[in-house]
């Protein structure tokens, strides 16, 4: 999943032919069950959704199935060829569409009454100044009392080098290999990624990208969302309905869009 920040796109454009198969052992249905309670606590009857960086479009699908109509939006044009093509012939078909768009700089010219942002895509966003438009342009997509469900990365996550892994699992034809960087100085986790996949001619193709995240702290998303339209209700340990601790990898935050006259 991807959102807008200058090259961030790139980041997602050899990869996205094979990302479903990647991301094959993640638990979409569980993510959205998570959010729909999420909406419960906070007392919000969900009915129409903008699904940001919704990559090939895989939490847009399990949102629809509960009769939301979801809008997907991606700075990855490739990522959302993938998402197009799999809506076309699908039965959801008439509960989702899909656009290719910057999070930073985009406009439907329609509103919602939620929105959603998962799998550390916001942490895609490397200025913080950026990241605050972002929350802005989002904000202004959705209505006054409308609910946003986002997650994020920590900075325990981004430092602990969680991030250089290997997967060479004979059973798959795509493999990886993840080398992770953390800079200090900018906060930004760099990681090198190496794919090699098996096509059917039994030639092995290989790919490589670079995936950059900055660790923002919790109290800067906070700031950053209480001046761009949005008060913070619940911050969560991920999949969880504890607080965060010292070692969360992943906070889920829910905010409510409120008055501002400057959004």
């Amino acid at each position: 999943m991807d959102t807008g920040n200058g090259s961030s796109s790139d980041q997602f454009s050899a990869l996205a032919p094979h990302y479903d198969e990647l991301m094959d052992v993640v638990a979409y249905d569980a993510w959205a069950d998570y959010v729909f309670l999420l909406f419960q606590i906070v007392q919000h009857d969900a009915q129409k959704c903008l699904d940001c960086a919704c990559g090939t479009g895989n939490l847009s699908f399990e949102l629809a199935k509960s009769k939301l109509e979801v809008v997907g939006v991606d700075i990855a044009p490739k990522m959302i060829e993938v998402a197009q093509h799999k809506v076309e012939n699908s039965e959801l078909a008439s509960h989702l569409r899909f656009y290719e768009a910057d999070l930073t700089d985009f406009d439907l010219g329609e509103k919602f009454d939620c929105a959603t942002c998962l799998y550390d895509s916001l942490n895609y966003i490397l200025d913080p100044e950026k990241l605050k438009m972002a929350f802005a342009n989002i904000a202004r997509h959705v209505e006054v009392g409308g609910v946003f469900v986002f997650d994020m990365n920590t900075p325990y996550a981004l430092t602990q080098d969680l991030f250089t892994q290997a997967s060479r699992d004979p059973r798959k034809r795509l493999h990886y290999n993840w080398q992770a960087n953390y800079d200090p100085r900018t906060r930004i986790t760099s990681v090198e990624m190496e794919f090699s996949r098996q096509v059917s001619t039994g030639v092995t193709e290989q790919f490589h990208e670079v995936h950059r995240e900055r660790a923002y702290g919790a109290n800067e998303v906070r700031a950053l969302l209480e001046t761009s339209g949005w008060e913070v209700e619940r911050l969560y340990d991920a999949y969880t309905m504890n607080l965060p601790h010292a070692q969360s990898e992943r906070w889920f935050w829910v905010a409510r869009r409120v008055e501002n006259s400057d959004h």
